[in-house]
């Protein structure tokens, strides 16, 4: 099999590490107008947006 190189500015782990930060920032803003205003999907939408913002980490990235 071939391997797959990553290049460029998303594979940074710096870059990775800002953007899972901001992902999750905004994950957590919709959870607390969601728990605020007693709307149930702004808080579901809140902790999809968590997750993912902590699986784009830069943990993520496999050096093999």
């Amino acid at each position: 099999m071939t391997q797959r190189t990553r290049s460029g500015w998303s594979s940074a782990p710096r870059v990775r590490r800002v953007l899972a930060r901001v992902v999750v920032v905004v994950g957590i803003a919709l959870a607390a107008i969601g728990l605020i205003t007693a709307r149930y999907g702004l808080l579901f939408a809140g902790i999809i947006v968590v997750g993912l913002g902590a699986a784009l980490g830069p943990a993520r990235i496999r050096q093999d």
